[in-house]
């Protein structure tokens, strides 16, 4: 076996020290004191390389796994604030900490097997070998490359698109329902934690046990300033699934916005701290406006409950979810009734102010009719294709007139930008209709009382504004790792003609959409016939372990093949851009 470069694991040439591929020089990149020397071997073939991270609860090592002749990640249990490193490369918990230490690796270890049960999961990387050695727990996973979301939000010049960034968050927000489903929260979800596989896809990375990424516990917090939930500073309480609701959508919000979310533990009960500029407020959907602002409300009790809800927030799916059900009640199928909740007191308003404003467009589509039964008014000027309703408003004027103002222009502008705020007077704007025009959305096309009308201080102005221009054209959504009902029932309530063929190769389990044809992403008429591919494979069964001692681990290494000669002249530790490439190992 060629000398390997504990820096990159590519092959060294005969006679060299330092690589040319990565610069690593075993002469002066060592891993720091409280990790493993480079070229250190565990379980006989994991020659371990350079210190990738040094997390609250674990420490990353680049790894050559020699069984399967190819490099790896190896994660290792080592809190440093319970534990220290021995003389010969020992795991040992400080003395008082041999409880504590004790419980945290238990819960490390069912961490790290839970997520080797789901690793079919796309947006993770695998997990596939878990061990005891040295005094503490050991975890294999698959080596990826790729580049951190940071670094490419980085070269995109400070943001994404919605429709860029979309298919990224639809397919990480599958793979987190499921990963919290299974018991399993994250909680330091931010886009340095994501990584975005040579692949193009995006993978969650960097899992710790909860009390690694809270305050409170015998550990080093690691909280990530903007993206940690504000109950993970509190040191009472559980943490539950809300907890990634809000890191994911923070991540989103800086994503799509370019702005860093305000810190978690700073940010005011129900506090209005979040800016979005006017020209991302044109580009989302009211839709992804309201969903992001439920998903990072302050206190988990009046937050989106679970990652699944914030999903179907985004992307439409409760009409989806429902018609799911229909199709299984029609074939005999038992349906699982949705568990009913408490309503969320942030919700409350929103659901009055629906309610006002169906009653209000009622009254509204009243007059339009009886006004055009009557031969009606001429059309506006701002909508080439359908009228603007009118508004009918009744004020007493206070003969006061420092009480009067006159009313600004409001056509033209953008409403997400000035609907919180305060106009001239102390005016404020309400949101009346939403239409289609060939103005971009959130353009306010009409408004009541017109401009400059004299109206009383602290007025509402009622709006009419845009939705954009209606498409009889659309993207194809990326429905990649849904079931295969799901996907189809979704694409036909677009107005897609839908059929399904099956795969014998692919990465998701059976039963589950592999990609579509045309491709997603492609833009297609709505009528125009989608089909999907739907993987036709069934997921491995783990073996079980043969040590006595590890009975239910049911996580073994892939034997068999040759063992080569470990190198134990390397030592060292190098930059953790390994390729100098723009791709980052981890």
């Amino acid at each position: 076996m060629a000398k390997l470069c504990m820096g990159c694991m590519n092959p060294l040439p005969q006679g060299s020290e330092t690589c040319a591929v990565c610069g690593y020089d075993p002469a002066k990149d060592k891993n720091p004191d409280n990790c493993l020397p480079a070229a250190s071997v565990l379980q006989g073939h994991y020659i371990v390389g350079k210190c990738l991270k040094e997390y609250s609860d674990h420490l990353l090592y680049l790894a050559y796994d020699r069984q399967l002749k190819e490099p790896c990640f190896i994660q290792e249990f080592f809190p440093g604030s319970v534990s220290r490193r021995d003389t010969i490369g020992g795991v040992q918990p400080l003395a008082g900490c041999e409880r504590v230490f004790a419980e945290y690796a238990d819960r490390y270890r069912g961490t790290m097997r839970a997520l080797a049960r789901l690793r079919e999961l796309p947006a993770i990387i695998p997990v596939y070998d878990i061990f005891d050695e040295n005094g503490t727990v050991y975890a294999a996973s698959d080596y990826c490359e790729g580049m951190t979301l940071s670094r490419k939000i980085k070269l995109a010049g400070g943001r994404l698109p919605w429709s860029e960034a979309r298919p990224l968050f639809m397919s990480l927000l599958t793979s987190l329902t499921r990963l919290n489903e299974a018991g399993i929260c994250h909680l330091g979800i931010c886009p340095d934690n994501i990584l975005i596989g040579s692949d193009g896809k995006p993978r969650l990375r960097s899992f710790s046990i909860a009390a690694a990424r809270r305050a409170g516990s015998d550990l080093t917090p690691e909280l990530i300033t903007g993206y940690a939930a504000p109950e993970q500073y509190g040191m009472e309480g559980e943490i539950s699934a809300a907890a990634d609701v809000y890191g994911v959508a923070a991540t989103i919000f800086r994503t799509v916005t370019g702005n860093e979310p305000p810190a978690g533990n700073s940010r005011a009960k129900n506090s209005d701290d979040l800016f979005m500029p006017a020209e991302v407020a044109e580009e989302l959907t009211q839709q992804v406006c309201i969903a992001l602002f439920n998903a990072l409300q302050v206190s988990p009790d009046n937050r989106t409950a679970t990652v699944a809800e914030l999903r179907d927030q985004l992307s439409m799916e409760p009409n989806v979810s429902a018609l799911v059900n229909e199709a299984k009640a029609d074939r005999g199928e038992v349906v699982e009734p949705e568990e009913k909740k408490e309503p969320k007191k942030g919700r409350t308003l929103l659901i009055v102010f629906g309610c006002c404003l169906a009653v209000l467009l009622i009254v509204v589509g009243l007059l339009l009719w009886m006004l055009w039964s009557q031969g009606g008014e001429k059309e506006p000027e701002e909508s080439t294709n359908i009228p603007l309703p009118s508004f009918v408003t009744s004020t007493t004027l206070d003969p006061n007139k420092e009480n009067q103002v006159s009313t600004d222009n409001l056509v033209g502008q953008n409403y997400y930008t000035i609907r919180d705020k305060k106009l001239g007077g102390e005016l404020t704007v309400k949101l009346a209709y939403v239409m289609y025009s060939d103005k971009a959305a959130g353009t306010i096309l009409s408004q009541s009382p017109e401009a400059g009308s004299v109206v009383n201080k602290g007025t509402e102005i009622l709006v009419t504004i845009s939705n954009g221009q209606k498409t009889e054209e659309l993207a194809i959504p990326d429905v990649s790792g849904w079931e295969e009902a799901h996907a189809k029932l979704y694409l036909e309530a677009l107005g897609f003609t839908v059929n399904s063929v099956q795969l014998q190769l692919s990465n998701y389990e059976k039963g589950k959409v592999d990609s579509t044809d045309p491709a997603i992403g492609t833009v297609k008429k709505v009528g125009d016939e989608i089909t999907l591919r739907v993987s036709n494979v069934e997921p491995p069964e783990p073996e079980e372990s043969s040590d006595p001692e590890n009975p239910d681990d049911g996580w073994t290494s892939i034997p068999g093949l040759n063992d080569g000669e470990e190198n134990s002249d390397d030592t060292s530790n190098g930059e953790e851009n390994s390729g100098g490439n723009g791709w980052w190992p981890w």
